[in-house]
């Protein structure tokens, strides 16, 4: 058999999900019969942004909704177009942000929960701990359908910041958390329950821990999961911390990847090339990540689906599951300033080598996200550090998360296809 026929054979194999991940739509159905329960009951809702203290709602027995998980689900069932186009017939640019968008155009057009569609809140958090936009976005909402907006304003991490100026935005953070305290008491009449707070904390760490487990799992080779599990295997990180259920469904993830690891068995056939991706995945069209299995090329870490493992990702302080019991609000004005996305590029480089070294990555897809610009600012100075200092290769496609007209598949293709001929010649040199 020739080397382009045997090629040819193991390009028909495909990864592998986990058939614990295939219960993900059960927790998904729970959240949003959650919701509609609340409604049915006169219970407060709130909207929430990534990075926004989603336990703390739930703290304060608030069900909390989030615009971009919604948002995702349209582009998923393939309608986002349309959402984005209704958007820009009311005036909002064709260059911002595709969640807003969507969002803007579920809402204007009453479409279901099921479909992306989201219901009005009793009022909205917003932060700009990952995005700038969230807080345009929430205020903007909020003015259109007479919602109140609380807002917690979080500084950058910046290089040579010391720990007094990190202790000085901890402190800062954390009297906003106090103030959402009350915001939230002033307009559901619900108080603190601070036991309550620690049950959930508790279960939000937990979370956190199991899907850090996961990513150790990921350093194998071969890989016993794919991006087909951590895709859509973030939405509880994102709806549901500090609830019970996600935790059994990532323990059986985290089992059935162990078992995988045992036996020496990959998600996918023939693993040859590691790579990283940085950035939002293309919600519209996830399938299209698996094109890169033809290459026998495997997706083993994403800091995006990682980065909301919020209590193992800062550098500055550990987050222990003792401190977090002990003081949940001081814990969490820490967790706020977790985020990869908030560190300057000094930092995520080092990061993103560590992380090259550990995962055995052969190279990068960096995804310049067109309606993106905190996820996308310093990407193309992050891939001249990488492959200069460090060499580690890169490639930037250009695409965006929500939008399907941004996206230009056989531009997209061409490019990955130059990138693995590049990291196969590495290989054989």
């Amino acid at each position: 058999m020739s080397n382009s026929q045997e090629r040819e054979k193991t390009q028909r194999k495909k990864s592998k999900m986990l058939d614990a991940t295939k219960s993900l739509k059960n927790i998904m159905g729970r959240h949003y019969l959650a919701i509609e329960q609340a409604y049915r009951d006169g219970n407060p809702t709130a909207w929430a942004t990534s990075g926004s203290p989603v336990e703390l709602l739930y703290a304060m027995k608030v069900q909390p909704m989030l615009p971009e998980n919604s948002a995702t689900m349209s582009a998923a069932q393939h309608i986002s177009k349309d959402l984005i186009e209704l958007a820009e017939t009311q005036g909002f640019s064709y260059d911002l942000c595709s969640y807003f968008k969507t969002n803007i155009g579920a809402v204007s057009k009453g479409i279901n929960t099921f479909k992306g569609g989201i219901r009005k809140p009793t009022f909205m958090m917003a932060t700009d701990v990952i995005c700038d936009t969230h807080v345009d976005w929430f205020q903007t909402q909020g003015e259109r359908m007479n919602v109140p907006v609380y807002l917690i304003d979080v500084p950058h991490i910046v290089s040579n910041v010391n720990q007094r100026q990190y202790q000085y935005y901890k402190k800062y953070v954390e009297e906003q958390l106090w103030g959402l305290m009350d915001f939230i008491q002033e307009h559901t009449g619900n108080e603190l329950d601070m036991e309550h707070a620690r049950k959930v904390a508790e279960n939000s760490y937990k979370l956190s821990e199991v899907w850090r487990d996961i990513y150790e799992l990921r350093k194998n080779i071969p890989s016993p999961i794919s991006t087909k599990d951590t895709f859509g295997g973030l939405f509880p990180l994102f709806t549901m911390p500090g609830l019970k259920p996600p935790i059994k469904l990532y323990k059986r993830m985290y089992r059935e990847a162990k078992g995988r690891v045992d036996a020496g068995i990959g998600a996918l056939p023939n693993e040859e090339f590691r790579l990283g991706f940085e950035g939002i995945p293309f919600w519209y069209n996830l399938k299209y990540f698996a094109m890169l299995e033809k290459f026998n090329a495997i997706i083993v870490y994403e800091p995006y689906t990682f980065a909301f493992a919020k209590f193992f990702s800062n550098p500055f302080e550990e987050i222990s599951k003792e401190r977090l019991l002990k003081d949940p609000i001081e814990a969490m004005s820490s967790l706020m300033l977790s985020f990869w996305y908030i560190f300057d590029l000094e930092t995520r480089v080092k990061w993103f080598k560590k992380t090259t070294e550990d995962w055995k990555i052969d190279g990068w897809i960096l995804h310049n996200n067109v309606s993106c610009r905190p996820n996308t600012a310093t990407i193309y100075d992050l891939k001249r550090h990488l492959q200069d200092d460090y060499d580690i290769p890169c490639l930037i496609i250009d695409a965006d998360q929500n939008d399907p007209r941004k996206f230009n598949e056989i531009q997209v293709s061409n490019r990955i296809e130059s990138f693995i001929e590049i990291l196969r010649k590495r290989k054989e040199t």
